[in-house]
């Protein structure tokens, strides 16, 4: 019995030998054990590529285990970090958009019509997404409306019916709504346009008194001057007309040529930012 054991141990010994010895003696084509030297003269590349393949899974079957899990994520760093946070904030900010603003006393007659004509204008030359358009009034007729506490007629109300139904036949669509003229307004806006030298007073005025009270001095610049124009300025076919006159005490034709004289210096608008901004 023991010397069984014995026979058996060493068979193992020499099997598990036998399992890790180097691929340097292998059987040849005629089928007898060839010696290392030997060997090189008769494998071929391919051949030998593959017994080191064999020598290399033996050995790593031998160790602790045979585990297959990938290598581990390099470490992120302070330095890594600050890299990754370097290449996200280098990506060019949004372009901002031209804005161009309509102001009239109440906004509900003329600087609504005069945003959705430009509106219109913007769109036919496909430049929509180019520009931010917006209108609004200096008051509607109170005199403190630019002061803390101060508040505007017509605030929130929609387009004057008339103004809307004499549009509409032109197929321009109203759909503002009344609103202030603000502090913020200053820096969104690149173009102020006042439907008359009223408004451009009225502007000013706000203006001047926000420049040095908390509620604007943040907000209004000093140039703020260079942004305002009067509407007629644009006209081409009316040129010389001082203003855009107020239709709301009149009758139908005042509303008419409201919408005349934004056609064409809405028209003379576009062109002048085109010529201005290289669009």
């Amino acid at each position: 019995m023991q010397a069984a054991a014995s026979a058996s141990h060493k068979a193992s010994a020499r099997g598990a030998q036998a399992s890790t010895r180097p691929c340097c003696a292998v059987l040849s084509a005629s089928g007898s054990s060839t010696s290392g030297g030997h060997f090189a003269r008769l494998q071929s590349a391919p051949a030998a590529r593959t017994c080191a393949a064999r020598q290399v899974r033996a050995m790593s079957n031998a160790g602790a285990g045979s585990s297959s899990a990938a290598p581990a994520p390099a470490p992120t760093t302070a330095a890594t970090a600050t890299g990754a946070a370097a290449a996200a904030g280098s990506a060019s900010p949004p372009h901002k958009k031209i804005g161009v603003l309509f102001v009239c006393l109440g906004n509900i007659c003329r600087s609504p019509t005069a945003e959705a004509v430009f509106r219109t204008v913007v769109q036919r030359a496909g430049l929509a997404e180019a520009f931010d358009i917006d209108s609004c009034g200096t008051g509607g007729g109170n005199p403190d409306w630019f002061t803390e506490g101060g508040w505007s007629y017509h605030e929130g109300d929609p387009a004057d019916s008339r103004m809307t139904l004499t549009a509409r036949k032109r197929g321009v669509q109203l759909t503002s709504r009344s609103r202030p003229l603000a502090p913020l307004d200053f820096g969104r806006f690149d173009y102020i346009v006042g439907m008359d030298a009223k408004n451009i007073r009225a502007i000013r005025t706000a203006a001047d008194y926000w420049r040095v009270r908390p509620m604007g001095g943040d907000a209004v610049p000093a140039d703020y001057a260079a942004r305002l124009s009067l509407m007629t300025a644009y006209c081409s076919r009316f040129k010389g007309e001082p203003e855009v006159p107020d239709p709301y005490y009149g009758g139908p034709a005042g509303f008419e040529r409201v919408l005349d004289l934004l056609d064409d210096a809405c028209e003379g608008l576009l062109a002048a930012i085109r010529q201005e901004r290289g669009l």
